[in-house]
């Protein structure tokens, strides 16, 4: 069977040079201003921003000037430069090593935010946000805000079986690994910088059920009440007070008047300058700030 001319023609290899040289003629046209709109439009797929700012000296230059970026990263293993912790999930990552060269790349940034990967060494379900503001001076203070899951709720309306089973202990070494990944990145970061977002999280098991997340004092209320109240109705109505619970993420097949199915996050809201290393104030954390950190991630 013989091949159409313009078949022949799109496997000319004089053709295709040709046409590339064209398109990046035309490319070079356009005016900065406009190439500039374009990254920003795209200054959330950081793999792409990177690539493009190897084209050329124009493209990288432009890239420079983007200046809020969104990074993934591996958990880095604390007191081992080379060692990170596996993630749980299968995608791509960006290798820790590069972080000082991307600073170079994005080096007008004021915003970035890095997620760091669940992995799967954590023995309890958690998600946190570490908020860090960079003030005159390189001074910094930092917020951190985290849930981890300590129990689970289950109960019908004629169980007369205790409904809340909490965990023993609960691991927070997720946010050591937080803090030692932030100390590691801030010799590179840009000088332009004045916000820094660090999330993590292991929502991996989480399941189906609701969620409630709840402070430390009105967990123990909630204790306490169990403890002295056998009646459905009075832990159903402790929960629905926006008082005692921050945020209650109800399972959408859930019937509330028949049985409660939810797991139990206990909230922690810390405020620290840098200079000193160690709490100083409580944050109230909010039913906003719940959402935004489960948003994150889901």
């Amino acid at each position: 069977m013989r091949r159409s001319k313009s078949a022949k023609q799109s496997h000319n290899p004089n053709i295709t040079v040709r046409r590339s040289e064209r398109l990046a003629d035309n490319f070079k046209k356009l005016p900065d201003d406009l190439i500039l709109k374009i990254l920003f439009k795209i200054q959330d797929d950081t793999k792409t921003l990177i690539r493009c700012s190897t084209v050329c000296k124009n493209l990288h230059s432009l890239v420079s000037k983007i200046d809020t970026a969104s990074l993934k990263f591996l958990c880095p293993n604390e007191g081992d430069d080379d060692d990170v912790l596996l993630c749980s999930q299968s995608h791509h990552h960006i290798p820790q090593v590069a972080f000082p060269a991307l600073m170079k790349v994005f080096a007008n940034l004021n915003f970035l935010e890095i997620k760091l990967c669940s992995f799967p060494s954590s023995s309890n379900l958690h998600v946190s946000r570490l908020n860090c503001m960079i003030g005159d001076c390189d001074s910094i203070h930092c917020e951190l805000i985290f849930a981890i899951q300590v129990g689970v709720l289950s109960s019908t309306r004629r169980s007369r079986n205790i409904p809340l089973k909490l965990n023993g202990k609960f691991d927070t070494s997720f946010a050591e690994t937080m803090m030692f990944f932030l100390k590691k990145m801030v010799p590179h970061w840009p000088k332009t910088l004045k916000k820094v977002v660090i999330l993590s999280a292991n929502m991996q098991g989480s399941g189906s059920r609701g969620k409630v997340f709840i402070g430390e004092e009105e967990l123990d209320n909630f204790v306490d009440l169990i403890s002295t109240s056998m009646v459905y109705e009075s832990w159903l109505n402790w929960l629905n007070n926006p008082k005692n619970v921050t945020y209650w993420r109800k399972d959408a097949q859930n019937d509330e008047h028949s049985w409660l199915r939810e797991n139990v996050w206990i909230l922690y809201g810390l405020g620290f300058p840098w200079v000193k290393d160690r709490v100083t104030t409580d944050i109230v954390v909010m039913e906003s700030v719940v959402k935004e950190l489960l948003g994150a991630f889901e």
